[in-house]
């Protein structure tokens, strides 16, 4: 064969060649571009998110604060509502009300004493609870023997009253048996001198014997108006002593009533005050407001100080659990309640552990800041197969969940010219 049959041999397998290539190139071109135009791919807008629970996270924390006694729990238990998680040492809290209750019960123990004064009672009645033990009996005893020495003073007081009447009366008998000679005194002279002036008119006596009858008349007159005198003198110190023992009931009844406001008006302090440290005592036991699982405890050491409203622990309550997805805020027209959602938790291992359905609940009706200062969308996810996660898999609030909200079909030609129909259709809007 000669050079020139080799060369055309060789330029009609390169035409083949071309041909050949242009043919299948064309071919795939138009099968793909039919597929293209033709099949229908799922859309989906991803999210990250995390697993939390329905009802937020509880944290237990402590009004007064105070010296930890007792830790009863770690991360990690599970505790019921009620159950107690940590007790705060008690023993200055116990030593305040116990001053309280002593003085509230010394003030109804004298409360009770000063009634029994104000409403002239024979004993004491002690109000209901007053207690039998060895110290309220003390308290009873002493105000009985108070209210025994009080009453004993006053009566010898009434005595040496009534004794000074005895004597008033003694003075008063004796000045009216004063009057009494006085008075025939008196009378006898009035006779002397009616005697004497009939012999005076008839010249058979001086005048001087009557004088001196007269003079005798006005003194003994002198001395019956100061025995009058006398004897009303005596009888308002009588009338006054009367009065004064009178008054020995009314003043010691007026005292005790005005004892007895005073007294209540500390009483009602201290019962506040005993409300007020029952209250503090009860609370050095830190209960588990909810059932659920220790987190995030917060103390460690016994005899440890917890400030007023220091975070001590909180507790993940029991609960359905959900999933909260920050959705981008470009992606927001693309996602609304009722949606359907893939969920992906990348802690476990994915090629055991398959994707959970579950259905949009809720979209934030405005957008969040995270601390970078991103914006997103804060939506809940209620999972709807939970129970397909391998045995052993357990969710826990907290976990990282990628979140597909799934948006419908397209074409996958359609995913390929949006970009280029969006950069056209900005430039257009520019120009």
């Amino acid at each position: 064969m000669t050079k020139v049959d080799t060369a055309e041999t060789q330029l009609f397998s390169i035409r083949a060649r071309i041909l050949f290539a242009t043919v299948f190139l064309g071919a795939l071109i138009l099968v793909g571009g039919g597929w293209a135009a033709q099949a229908k791919l799922s859309g989906a807008v991803i999210a990250h998110g995390q697993v939390a629970v329905k009802s937020q996270l509880k944290v237990v924390q402590h009004p007064d604060g105070g010296v930890i006694h007792e830790i009863r729990v770690d991360n990690g238990d599970r505790v019921q509502a009620g159950d107690v998680v940590l007790r705060l040492d008690d023993t200055q809290l116990k030593s305040e009300l116990g001053i309280v209750e002593t003085q509230i019960r010394e003030l109804a123990g004298r409360k009770a004493r000063l009634i029994a004064v104000r409403d002239s009672t024979e004993d004491i009645v002690f109000p209901a609870g007053f207690g039998t033990s060895p110290e309220t009996a003390a308290i009873a005893e002493g105000e009985r023997r108070l209210l025994l020495h009080d009453r004993s003073m006053q009566a010898l007081r009434r005595d040496q009253l009534l004794s000074q009447i005895d004597q008033f009366d003694d003075e008063i008998r004796a000045l009216e048996a004063q009057s009494h000679s006085n008075g025939i005194e008196r009378k006898l002279r009035g006779e002397d001198h009616t005697r004497l002036s009939k012999l005076l008119k008839k010249g058979l006596t001086e005048q001087g014997a009557i004088t001196e009858v007269e003079r005798d008349m006005a003194r003994l007159d002198g001395v019956a108006g100061e025995i009058e005198a006398n004897i009303a003198r005596v009888k308002g110190q009588i009338s006054e002593s009367n009065l004064r023992i009178l008054e020995l009931d009314h003043q010691a009844r007026t005292a005790a009533q005005k004892e007895l406001r005073d007294i209540d008006a500390q009483l009602a302090e201290l019962h506040e005050r005993a409300v007020a440290a029952r209250d503090r005592l009860s609370r050095t036991e830190i209960r588990a407001p909810i059932a659920g699982v220790i987190n995030e405890l917060g103390v460690h050491t016994v005899n440890g100080v917890i400030a007023p409203g220091e975070r001590v622990m909180a507790i993940v309550p029991d609960g359905e659990l959900m999933v909260e997805a920050r959705l981008p805020i470009t992606d927001i027209d693309q996602v609304m309640p009722g949606q359907a959602v893939r969920l992906r938790f990348s802690a476990f291992n994915q090629r055991t552990t398959p994707e959970v359905a579950g259905m949009v609940r809720v979209v934030a009706a405005s957008a969040t800041k995270d601390e970078s200062g991103a914006s997103y969308y804060l939506c809940t996810v209620a999972m709807t197969e939970a129970a397909q996660l391998p045995d052993g898999r357990k969710l826990m609030p907290g976990m990282p969940v990628e979140v597909f909200f799934q948006t419908g079909e397209r074409t996958a030609i359609s995913y390929l010219l949006k970009p280029v129909a969006d950069q056209v259709h900005r430039s257009m809007r520019e120009d």
